[in-house]
């Protein structure tokens, strides 16, 4: 067994294991490396790859994001670590001139009314002149100004909006718009735990559109540095993770090896990986909960069953690049959004030639097709399957019937925890069991938010919250030898 504090012979002060090499670890080692001088590193992936759900494809000359295609400058975790890597020159957001989205209702597009904000009207006349909802189904709006404010204690997100605004605006707007970001439904999502602003506005106003009118963006949350709401780089979202991983120093690397227990042993942790046993000061794990959970099995079964209980979905991504003159329909938004009583598989399209102005990639028409609603196996359909749904309902919504000329399916298993109703409160009680081992650390896209700068975020507090730890520790030592 390894001894903490010494590594290929050098002695080192702490010796960290971070296990999970997606955003979430990659940024923990980075940080760690930047606030701590003398630090050795292992980091733990069971992939072939660094990175988790971010990957490009740039094989064509072109830019196809597998996972995540953006992240919101609102959330400045993302850009300050863009910043500090040397990629704000990379940075571009989205193209001015596709403005919006539409969503895809009864055959037709329909643009999403402007002024709504996370699937709630902000302004009235866009949306009571929209086609897209009926005059009863604007009738129903009304009701979010006569409706007795939530009771306490978490509710759906989906019965949320339901009571305030009716069915026709959830099943139509609001669930297609907010339930992408979870990949789940609307109808069991925790309100507490998704969108707590809308909870708010009703609160202070008892009303969630007089609310949001009261309300007036403070310069906290305006994107800072750049004009737009959404950015990535201009070749793709796996260049962070290549750059960040190049500036390494202190970190091994141990990819295609899978961690098999971690357990407490005194002070320090035993992490136990591919028949080696190996001794650290620390331990951040940011795999996915229910993976956490097969890792912490010193922890109570009540702890564990916690982590387990939490669902995930899956997705399928499909992208493909077409000839120009193939697209028979004006691309000059973002692209779509379909509501499930659509009665398509497919949950949005993205226009990425129209949403990302790629420099020196081929003049192609590329987007990406999205698929996996809440409740289905999307991935349990073979590639084949999967590709003639596409051309089905690519065929249907944007009456595409020419083959691509180039076509990727990414497959991401369980791609999104599900913060489903009560998820704050049983994170609360998970963390109680946690209390007793002040140097382990577990992280993740199940607690905190599944956006990127949220992922960097908390691994940014975590090392933080370690340092803080770690200073404690040494003045009590010191004081405790002064003491003798």
């Amino acid at each position: 067994m390894d001894h903490p504090g010494w590594v290929g012979g050098t002695n080192f002060m702490l010796r960290v294991a971070v296990v999970g090499g997606g955003i979430t670890g990659l940024a923990t080692a980075y940080f760690l490396e930047q606030s701590v001088s003398d630090i050795a590193i292992d980091l733990f992936d069971a992939d072939s790859r660094l990175g988790g759900k971010i990957l490009t494809d740039t094989s064509q000359n072109l830019v196809i994001e597998g996972g995540p295609d953006s992240f919101l400058a609102a959330k400045p975790a993302m850009v300050d670590l863009c910043e500090e890597l040397g990629l704000a020159p990379r940075l571009i957001g989205v193209n001015p001139q596709a403005h919006g989205s539409y969503i895809f209702w009864q055959g037709q597009f329909y643009p999403i009314p402007e002024g709504m904000q996370t699937g709630v009207p902000a302004r009235a006349k866009p949306l009571l002149t929209s086609p897209l909802l009926s005059p009863t189904g604007k009738l129903a709006l009304l009701r979010d100004l006569v409706a007795r404010k939530s009771p306490a204690g978490d509710q759906s997100l989906g019965n949320f909006l339901r009571r305030r605004f009716g069915n026709q605006l959830v099943d139509r707007l609001a669930g297609p718009m907010l339930s992408g970001i979870y990949a789940g439904d609307i109808d069991r999502l925790s309100l507490k735990a998704t969108f707590p602003h809308l909870l708010d506005a009703e609160q202070r106003a008892g009303s969630v559109y007089l609310g949001f009118r009261r309300s007036r963006p403070s310069a906290k949350n305006a994107p800072r540095r750049h004009r737009s709401a959404f950015l990535t780089l201009d070749h793709g979202l796996e260049e962070m993770v290549t750059v960040m991983a190049d500036r390494l120093t202190h970190t091994h690397v141990l990819l295609s090896t899978t961690v098999d227990r971690i357990a407490p042993a005194g002070k320090y942790w035993v992490v136990a990986a591919k028949g080696q046993d190996s001794v650290y000061d620390a331990v951040f794990v940011t795999t996915p909960a229910y993976a956490t959970a097969n890792l912490l099995t010193f922890l109570p079964a009540d702890a564990l069953d916690l982590l387990r209980r939490i669902p995930y979905a899956s997705l399928a991504v499909i992208g493909a690049a077409y000839v120009p003159e193939d697209i028979r329909i004006p691309t000059n938004r973002t692209g779509f959004l379909v509501p499930s009583a659509a009665g398509l598989r497919m949950t949005a399209v993205t226009w990425v030639s129209s949403k990302w102005s790629y420099p020196d990639v081929l003049s192609l028409c590329v987007l990406r097709a999205f698929y996996g609603r809440a409740g289905e196996n999307i991935l349990g359909d073979s590639d084949e399957a999967l590709l003639a749904t596409f051309r089905k309902e690519i065929a249907a919504t944007m009456r595409i019937h020419k083959p691509p000329q180039y076509l990727r399916i990414f497959r991401i298993p369980r791609a999104m925890p599900q913060y489903t109703v009560g998820h704050l409160e049983r994170l609360e009680r998970f963390h109680r069991f946690l209390a007793a081992y002040p140097r382990l650390f577990v992280l993740g896209a199940f607690e905190g938010g599944v956006g990127m700068p949220d992922r960097v975020l908390q691994a940014r507090q975590a090392v933080q919250a370690f340092c803080g730890q770690s200073a404690a520790g040494s003045a009590d030592q010191q004081n405790s030898s002064a003491n003798h």
